[in-house]
């Protein structure tokens, strides 16, 4: 075919598209433009370039058809009511495609003014009262169980600002109440399996302690390395778990996730399970200030970035997400999850698009992606349509 044949039937068929589209639904659109895509004859007159150029005009006169808060209100749901049922992947090239034409119209949306403050954190009543104790027992006991409920306190997503996502259920770390059934899980079964232990009565033993002692402890738990009696042990521990169960050196009949499942019932979340004993084992390793402080720094961009006072204030484009990626390699592992998956319920702008431009930056692949930031990729893996 000569290039004044091909050009003229690539007018004709531009002519007919246009005229075919006219007032048809955008979602029509998106299957027709796979059909027409996918049909071998189309190659005879368009390039994938061109094709492409031709249904972003019909896309953008489509779109410009809807009224802008009911374009909004399908933005605010990733344009999943618009999007033709299908392969994820094309549905998700198509879903980047409509936020590129709908952008200019979105932006004559009524400005909804959204203040973020850094909000504060849950407080722990006992944080900052000494422990009283009479034995290494007590000691030890009190001093992992405030500081576990201290880390996962600061992890819990607010109630009022759950309401951003109503349709997905918070998980159970973010929960409130579930510091409290942790701490019990902990008294009850774990601590007492690992006081057992030979390490531990030698811990016990090798000094006296005093009034210092749980600042003595929480350093040891803070210096990690080899050969760390209290984590080796809980590691030890947590690991047997899932051959032989929570409390299996218990009671018979005593079954240490009933806590749990009654609590979820309670709070209206849904119970961790076996499969989440690692993310469980690794509460220890959360130091609170840590988590504290990476959260405050977190909403402190998001104000920069999305709704700085002024020009000096404003953040770049991305520092928000950099930011969290930040988060999620410095912090001991699934921290930094947890602190993306809580920034989700809490700040409007972090949502399902932005969790997989997020995924994207942590890793090039699903093997990266998984071994930097695995509770955060099961998470966004499991989100509801």
């Amino acid at each position: 075919m000569t290039d004044a044949a091909r050009k003229a039937k690539f007018e004709g068929k531009v002519a007919e598209l246009l005229a075919v589209t006219s007032g048809l639904s955008v979602t029509h659109i998106l299957l027709l433009r796979r059909m027409t895509m996918a049909d071998p004859e189309t190659k005879s007159w368009a390039s994938d370039r061109e094709l492409g150029v031709v249904f972003d005009t019909i896309l953008d006169r489509a779109v410009a058809a809807i009224e802008v808060e009911e374009l909004g209100a399908a933005a605010d749901r990733q344009f999943d009511l618009l999007l033709p049922p299908g392969d994820e992947e094309i549905r998700d090239k198509e879903r980047w495609q409509l936020f590129d034409v709908a952008k200019k119209y979105l932006s004559k949306r009524k400005k909804v003014e959204v203040v973020v403050e850094t909000p504060p954190v849950e407080v722990d009543e006992d944080e900052d009262a000494p422990i009283e104790f009479n034995n290494f027992k007590q000691l030890f006991d009190e001093t992992i169980a405030r500081y576990t409920r201290r880390s996962l306190l600061s992890l819990v997503v607010s109630p009022n600002h759950a309401t951003l996502r109503p349709h997905i259920p918070v998980p159970f770390i973010g929960a409130p109440g579930f510091a409290a059934c942790y701490e019990a899980l902990l008294r009850k079964f774990v601590l007492p399996d690992i006081r057992a232990t030979k390490r531990i009565m030698e811990l016990a033993k090798s000094r006296t302690w005093d009034a210092s002692g749980s600042n003595r402890l929480i350093g040891v738990i803070q210096a990690g390395g080899a050969a760390n009696p209290i984590l080796d042990t809980w590691d030890a521990r947590w690991a047997a778990y899932r051959s032989e169960g929570i409390g299996a050196k218990h009671k018979k009949g005593e079954d240490p996730w009933q806590v749990f499942v009654e609590a979820a019932a309670a709070g209206g979340y849904t119970p961790p399970h076996l499969a989440d004993i690692p993310l469980l084992h690794s509460v220890i390793r959360w130091e609170p200030e840590s988590l504290t402080e990476a959260w405050r720094e977190i909403t402190l961009l998001y104000q920069q970035e999305f709704h700085a006072k002024n020009r000096h204030e404003q953040a770049r484009e991305g520092a928000l997400r950099d930011g969290i990626v930040r988060c999620i390699r410095e912090l001991p592992k699934r921290a930094g999850d947890m602190v993306a998956i809580k920034a989700f319920f809490e700040l409007p702008k972090c949502d399902r698009m932005f969790l997989r431009k997020l995924m994207q930056t942590v890793g090039g692949t699903d093997t990266e992606r998984n071994r930097v930031a695995p509770g955060l990729v099961h998470f966004y893996n499991n989100l509801p349509l």
